[in-house]
């Protein structure tokens, strides 16, 4: 096990005598932790993404994992480095494919050089939970309402009395609309896949109920039980919205969105889940 304490050294507590010709010795510099390191939340899956030391020497890359943010970090894979002898500035990915949803974990990087010598933990604390994601067809309520509203934590198509978001039209322009007034919905724009949006926002939540559907969009949903998810519009067709979806299972849990601990949530009007007077929207 290791942890993320880092010792004060002197300049000779980080050198390695390597060999001695006559008076001359030559020492080999402990490697430096891997930096920049960041992961990315998947379903079943943690991406792991940092940048190497620019040293010539790195053979290698340990990952390790722990369930708290300094103490007992356990080593679960190696990832190969780059021949790098012009010093360039390498990006690297470790897949950490046994992580289950809803389990939160910590994570480091140490290097290890041709001597093996092996580097501090990465400063960075990286904390991941996975969470499951999906795709989704969702229907017109006035056509299939059984088929218009999505439940997150059942990841079920279900009537929009029980959902979190459904979807209607007006004047044949599609709408995502939240199912109840204490779910908040967000439109953070065209995203190039679901995996562009990260992090939910702390603010800038929509007052109104609703937000049109625009292809390639991306939305985060702030459920009524602090719960959050994101959407994007993978197709519109004639009836129905395709949707790309992840939900994060775990209560106020900063992946997919930043702690909201002592954020409220938005206060509501009346007029919240209502767009006009000929809406299908709940009143």
């Amino acid at each position: 096990m290791k942890s993320k304490l880092f010792p004060i050294l002197v300049v000779l507590g980080a050198l390695v005598l390597v060999g001695c010709d006559d008076d001359n010795c030559i020492f080999d510099p402990v490697p430096a932790a891997p930096q920049g390191v960041f992961s990315i939340t998947g379903d079943g899956a943690v991406y792991l993404y940092w940048y190497g030391p620019y040293e010539a020497d790195i053979i290698e890359f340990i990952i390790w994992r722990s369930d708290e943010p300094v103490h007992n970090y356990k080593e679960i894979g190696r990832r190969a480095a780059e021949d790098n002898p012009q010093l360039h500035l390498w990006q690297y990915e470790y897949i950490d494919e046994t992580a289950q949803n809803g389990v939160t974990y910590y994570y480091a990087v140490s290097a290890v050089d041709r001597s093996g010598q092996v580097s501090d933990l990465s400063a960075e604390e990286v904390k991941d939970t996975p969470r499951p994601e999906g795709m989704v067809v969702l229907y017109d309520v006035i056509t299939w309402p059984n088929l218009s509203g999505f439940h997150f934590a059942s990841e079920a198509r279900i009537d929009p009395a029980l959902a979190d978001v459904y979807v209607d039209s007006v004047g044949g322009i599609f709408f995502l609309n939240a199912a109840n007034d204490s779910t908040d919905l967000q439109d953070m724009g065209y995203t190039d896949s679901l995996d562009n949006i990260d992090k939910a926002p702390l603010d800038g939540w929509s007052e109104l109920g609703w937000v049109e559907i625009i292809l390639g969009h991306t939305y985060v949903i702030w459920t009524k039980d602090f719960r959050y998810a994101k959407m994007r519009v993978e197709s519109i067709n004639e009836g129905s919205v395709t949707f790309a979806w992840a939900y994060q299972r775990v209560k106020d849990n900063p992946e997919l969105a930043p702690r909201t601990d002592g954020v409220e949530k938005p206060v509501h009007g009346p007029g919240y889940l209502r767009k006009d007077n000929n809406s299908n929207t709940l009143k």
